[in-house]
C-alpha cells in the first residue's frame, strides 16, 4: 500500500508538474501571439505609412510634371507671341495693292490657324477695350487726358496681351485716361 501511495503522489506530482508547464506553455504561447499580433500591428503601420506616402509622392510628381510641362509651353509660346505680333501687323497694311491682298488672305489664313492651335493650347487674348487699368493684366506705357473716357480707363491698346490658362505670359501695353 505504501508503494501504492507512493506512485499515486508521484502521479498526482506529475500531472501538477504536467498542468504546471501546460499552463506555462498556454502562457507563453498566449505571450507569443500577443507579440505576433504586436508585430503584425506594427507591420501593417508601416505599411500604410510607405502607402500614404507612395500615394503622396505620386500625386507630387504628377503635379510638377503638369507645372513642368505648363512652363515648357509658356516658354515655347513667349518666343512665339513677336510672330504673332508680325502677322498682325502685315494684316493690318492699309491700302494694300491687288497683288498684295492675295498675300495677305494667305496671311490671315496662317494666323488664323495659329490662333486657333494657341487657343487649344490655352492661350487668350486679354481683353482691354473700355476696360478698367488693371496692372495684373496691363502695363500702363502712357497717360493722356481723354474726356471721352473715365480716369483709369484703357484708351488704346499698343500691344495684344495674352494668358496661358490663369497665368499671364504678357502683358497688354495700354494708354490710359487720367
Amino acid at each position: 500500500m505504501a508503494d501504492k501511495e507512493v506512485v499515486n503522489e508521484e502521479s498526482e506530482n506529475e500531472t501538477v508538474e504536467e498542468t504546471v508547464e501546460n499552463k506555462e506553455k498556454e502562457v507563453t504561447v498566449e505571450e507569443q501571439l500577443v507579440a505576433l499580433e504586436e508585430e503584425v500591428n506594427t507591420w501593417k503601420t508601416d505599411y500604410y505609412k510607405v502607402f500614404a506616402d507612395m500615394e503622396n509622392l505620386k500625386k507630387r510628381l504628377q503635379n510638377e510634371h503638369a507645372n513642368a510641362m505648363k512652363f515648357m509651353m509658356q516658354s515655347f509660346i513667349e518666343e512665339l507671341l513677336p510672330v504673332v505680333d508680325n502677322f498682325e501687323r502685315s494684316l493690318a497694311v492699309e491700302n494694300p495693292s491687288d497683288e498684295i491682298k492675295n498675300f495677305l488672305k494667305g496671311y490671315e489664313m496662317i494666323y488664323n490657324q495659329l490662333m486657333q492651335v494657341l487657343k487649344s493650347q490655352g492661350v487668350e487674348v486679354i481683353e482691354t477695350a473700355g476696360k478698367e487699368f488693371d496692372p495684373n493684366f496691363h502695363q500702363a506705357v502712357m497717360t493722356v487726358k481723354d474726356d471721352n473716357f473715365e480716369s483709369n480707363m484703357v484708351v488704346e491698346e499698343l500691344q495684344k496681351g495674352y494668358k496661358l490658362k490663369d497665368r499671364v505670359i504678357r502683358a497688354s501695353l495700354v494708354k490710359v485716361s487720367e
